[in-house]
């Protein structure tokens, strides 16, 4: 007695009847899933700055860190930045796969946000543009202040994880990174700290006079922007129509050596050397920070292997 199979396969029974219907209800779900999740964030880009009530323009938000966060990881730390959340672990020195040899060890970050972090950031789980160019900035940032050198036919990988965006993601993972390969033991010159400026346009005064005379060339004049730098911007800051330009530093305080600046946005002379400016004061108060969060969380460690 031959048994037909078919009736009985759930896999067989499952597939729809008309596949094309199906596929074409399957894209137009997927379309409009990209258009809500790409619609929100839109808004934010429209919308002028609000003046800061609760710190000044040369004030830091609430800053929190903690080492040793991931028990599976060499070292690691978590930071926040009020309302900017980011985990960073470091894998290494490992040896390294591959068989080839080399003097130095080889040092890889990669930086992603979470699906959560901010809406329509990640649609799915490919890496998206901004990502890719957060982790080479990142590398660049901090690849300077380790010693390859004393790691060769090594390897030492940094992973960030964004929880949260709400601006200054890539100050905080340099400052996570940093204190992520201090916990891990890695050797360095010295750790690096970051901050970022932002400057914002307050106004436009006519270069001409303010009077009601006509046609002498005082209405045709070009208006001068009045702008402001501000320390440590909000994602409603960074994203906002008054923002003429960003900048980010990173720094070693300890050497006074600077291993990254970053530059967007159309600024002028002065407004670019006024944000590398307060940055680089930025930087230093930042380190204090680290230092400190490092030193006891040193201590806590010696106290407990005492016990």
């Amino acid at each position: 007695m031959k048994i037909d199979f078919r009736v009985t396969n759930p896999i067989a029974t499952s597939i729809p009847l008309d596949y094309k219907i199906y596929k074409q209800q399957q894209e137009q779900q997927k379309q409009n899933e990209q258009q809500q999740t790409i619609s929100v964030p839109v808004t934010t880009t429209s919308e002028p700055i609000k003046k800061r009530t609760n710190r000044s323009e040369e004030q830091f938000r609430q800053i929190f860190m903690k080492t040793g966060v991931v028990s599976q990881a060499s070292g690691s730390a978590y930071i926040e930045i009020e309302n900017t959340k980011v985990i960073c672990s470091v894998h290494g020195p490992r040896a390294s796969p591959k068989t080839e040899l080399f003097e130095s060890a080889k040092f890889s970050c990669e930086l992603k946000f979470a699906s959560f972090a901010r809406p329509g950031e990640r649609i799915d789980y490919m890496e998206s543009a901004k990502e890719k160019d957060l982790s080479i900035n990142l590398r660049q940032s901090i690849i300077g202040a380790i010693r390859l050198e004393k790691y060769p036919k090594t390897v030492i990988d940094v992973y960030v994880m964004v929880l949260n965006d709400d601006g200054g993601v890539l100050v905080a993972a340099i400052t996570a990174a940093s204190m992520a390969l201090a916990d891990a033991g890695v050797e360095m010159y010295d750790m690096v700290s970051a901050c970022s400026s932002i400057c914002i346009r307050n106004q436009s005064i006519s270069n001409g006079s303010n009077g009601s005379g006509s046609g002498n060339g005082s209405s045709g004049a070009a208006p001068k922007v009045q702008s402001s730098i501000l320390l440590d911007p909000t994602l409603q800051e960074e994203e906002s129509k008054d923002s003429l330009g960003c900048v980010v530093v990173a720094k070693m305080p300890s050497l006074n050596e600077i291993t990254q600046i970053i530059q967007t946005g159309e600024l002028s002379y002065n407004n670019t050397i006024d944000g590398i400016d307060l940055c680089i004061d930025g930087c230093d108060k930042i380190y204090s920070i680290m230092k400190q969060n490092l030193i006891s969380s040193l201590e806590k460690q010696v106290s407990k292997k005492l016990e």
